[in-house]
This record gives C-alpha cells, sequence and structure tokens, in this order.
C-alpha cells in the first residue's frame, strides 16, 4: 500500500521541525539534564557523555543552518546545482567531527583500561608510605591498614541513586520521543537530514542506556562494597565499544555522504522517468529524444538530453530553441527533483535541408 507523497511545503516543515526539536530539546535540554547528574553523582562517564551531547548541539546547529540556506531562494541563480549540495556538505562536516572525536575518546578509553589510574598510582604511593614510615599505621592490622587504602578517594553517592537514575531515565525517554518523530520526517517528509537526526538519535539513546546501566551498577557496587579493581575497567570498557560502534556508524554516513557528492549516475528508475517525460514533452513537436544522461548533484539531480529532428522537421532557429526552453522548464518545474537541465541538438546530418545550422546551435 503505497502513501500519498506530501506537499513540498509540509515535507520541508517536517524536515525543519525535526531539526529544530533535536537542538531544543534533544541538545539543550540534555545536556542541562546530564550537567545535573554530574552535579549529583561525579562520574566521568556522565562527564564524557556531556561533551557527547554538546557535540550534538553543535551538529544541529550546522543542519539547521544548512536547511534555512537550502530554502533560502533568493540566490538559486547563483547555485543551480549548489543548493542540493549544502546539506551532504553540511553532514559531511558532522561526520568528520563526530569520527574524530570519537578516534579520541577511544585512545582516552585505552589508556585507561591498559594503563594505571590516578586512583591506583595514589594508593601506591600510600602504601610505599606506610611502608618507609610504619609508625604511621598507628596499630593497625595488615588488612586493616589495605581496607583504608582501598577507600581512599572513594566518594560516597548520599543516597542520591534514585534521582540520578530517574535523570538518565527521562535523557532515554526524550531520545525516544526524537527519534520517532525523526523517522517519520525522513520517511513522509523525504528528508536526509531528518533520516541522519534520527541515527544520531539512535546512537544516543544506546549510549544514554550504557551510561545509566554501568552508572547505576557501579553505585550500586561501591555503596555495597562488592567488586574490586575490576571495578575501575568496566567504565573505560563500555566506553570503549560505545565509541567503536558510534565511529563505524559514522564512517558509513560519511561513506554516503561522499557517494552523492561524487556526481554518480542516477538509479536506474529515476533516468527511465526523464526519459518518459522528456519523450512525453516532445510529442509532435518535431524533435525526439536520442540520448538522455542523468545523475546525482547532491540530494538532487541534473539531466543533459540531447535530441534530433525528425525527418519531416522544417522548424526555424527560434522555434527550436523555444521548444528546448520549454523543456528544460517544465522539467525543473516537475516532481523528478531534477535542479539542472542540459537540453541541446545533436548536430545533424550533411545536406540536410532547413536543418543544417543546427550543427551551430549550443545550448
Amino acid at each position: 500500500m503505497t502513501t500519498e507523497r506530501l506537499p513540498a511545503e509540509t515535507r520541508a516543515w517536517l524536515a525543519s521541525t525535526a531539526v529544530s526539536l533535536s537542538f531544543w530539546l534533544g541538545g539543550v535540554t540534555l545536556v542541562a539534564i546530564k550537567c545535573l547528574a554530574y552535579f549529583i553523582s561525579g562520574s566521568e562517564l556522565i562527564k564524557a557523555s556531556i561533551f557527547e551531547s554538546l557535540g550534538d548541539v553543535m551538529s544541529s546547529a550546522i543542519l539547521a543552518v544548512t536547511q534555512m540556506k537550502v530554502r533560502d531562494n533568493r540566490d538559486m541563480h547563483l547555485y543551480p546545482r549548489g543548493k542540493k549540495r549544502f546539506t551532504p556538505l553540511g553532514i559531511l562536516f558532522f561526520s568528520a567531527f563526530a569520527v574524530s572525536t570519537m578516534i579520541g575518546l577511544l585512545i582516552e578509553n585505552l589508556e585507561k583500561l591498559f594503563g594505571s589510574s590516578d586512583e591506583e598510582e595514589r594508593r601506591d604511593l600510600l602504601r610505599r608510605v606506610f611502608e618507609e614510615q610504619p609508625r604511621l599505621r598507628g596499630g593497625l592490622a595488615d588488612d586493616q591498614l589495605e581496607k583504608l587504602i582501598s577507600s581512599y578517594g572513594e566518594e560516597e553517592s548520599g543516597g542520591m541513586e534514585g534521582p540520578l537514575v530517574c535523570l538518565l531515565l527521562a535523557c532515554i525517554i526524550i531520545k525516544s520521543g526524537l527519534l520517532a518523530f525523526c523517522l517519520y520526517a525522513a520517511r513522509r517528509g523525504e528528508s536526509e537530514i531528518a533520516r541522519t537526526v534520527a541515527m544520531d538519535h539512535r546512537n544516543d539513546i544506546l549510549g544514554n542506556s550504557l551510561v545509566l546501566l554501568v552508572v547505576g551498577g557501579s553505585v550500586w557496587c561501591q555503596n555495597r562494597n562488592k567488586g574490586g579493581e575490576w571495578l575501575e575497567k568496566v567504565d573505560p570498557a563500555s566506553s570503549l565499544l560505545l565509541a567503536l560502534y558510534v565511529l563505524t556508524c559514522w564512517l558509513q554516513t560519511a561513506a554516503e555522504q561522499l557517494r552523492v557528492l561524487s556526481d554518480r549516475r542516477a538509479e536506474e528508475e529515476h533516468a527511465e522517468a526523464v526519459v518518459n517525460f522528456a519523450s512525453g514533452r516532445l510529442t509532435n513537436s518535431g524533435l525526439h529524444l536520442v540520448e538522455a544522461s542523468t545523475y546525482h548533484i547532491g540530494e538532487g539531480y541534473a539531466a543533459k538530453l540531447e535530441l534530433e529532428p525528425d525527418v519531416s522537421c522544417h522548424k526555424t532557429h527560434s522555434q527550436v530553441a523555444e521548444i528546448l526552453d520549454n523543456l528544460e522548464k517544465n522539467m525543473l518545474s516537475s516532481n523528478l527533483e531534477v535542479m539542472e537541465v542540459h537540453a541541446r541538438l545533436r548536430p545533424s546530418q550533411k545536406g540536410a535541408d532547413d536543418m543544417s545550422w543546427s550543427a551551430e546551435y549550443k545550448r
């Protein structure tokens, strides 16, 4: 069952609303919530998640500016094909930012996972101090001293587990709602920006769920004196896995946008639609279509059409020019998403009456 295509104004509104909600609700609001969660818990994982959300705010701002530039038709004559390149260029820019951020996070987590932490170095220093200065022990037994050293630097959550979990759950709920709306905008509004933002929301849902699981589990283990040195490795290990997943997704997105910007040939279905449209418009015009090339330019298409006069055609120069101009205008105003059309006459055979000038006619 096929659904009716929405008008262009409605599709543009869906894309714009998806970007705006992603910026204010999924970006700025989530940063504020995570700042409050970090204030309560002091978790380094939540701190890292704050910077990830700040990256979302910046990316949404870039996409919002891109969308505004695409909708502005005042300089369309200066950017006949560039208008449809703004969106993939903006997405590619954000992909590069996301990839570089994730690579930095990977390096940081690898250092924490396989290197010694600051807490561990401070505890080793305390052990050496007590070994060199036995009188500082104050009569403490070996197990009591080790327990004292192991608890050094640990912070109690102060019974704030409930509010912390609620804040992290609120982040997941907000992102889930935005994901559903952006998927709807991508499907019904045919928006590549909404589809890209939806993928970002999906990654954030996975990331926030991981933050909730790790932070909540770590607090629970610390409050019950469970776990050991391995508990300190859970945070960097989980962050490493998340960074690898997000890095893979954005590398795929960057590759897709590079394909969009490479002026590759259009899909067979769209190329056939261009041929059928041009052939239909040329009926009884004295000209017929010989060759048509259709290729991508950003989110739109460009079409190169070559025509020949019929054997019985006796058109003047101005009449042929008018036919070509009308063909280009009709194709640009159609729903084929063609942003640029080049229609020209293929040079006729030598000795053709009335049409010998067409060899010099350039479009």
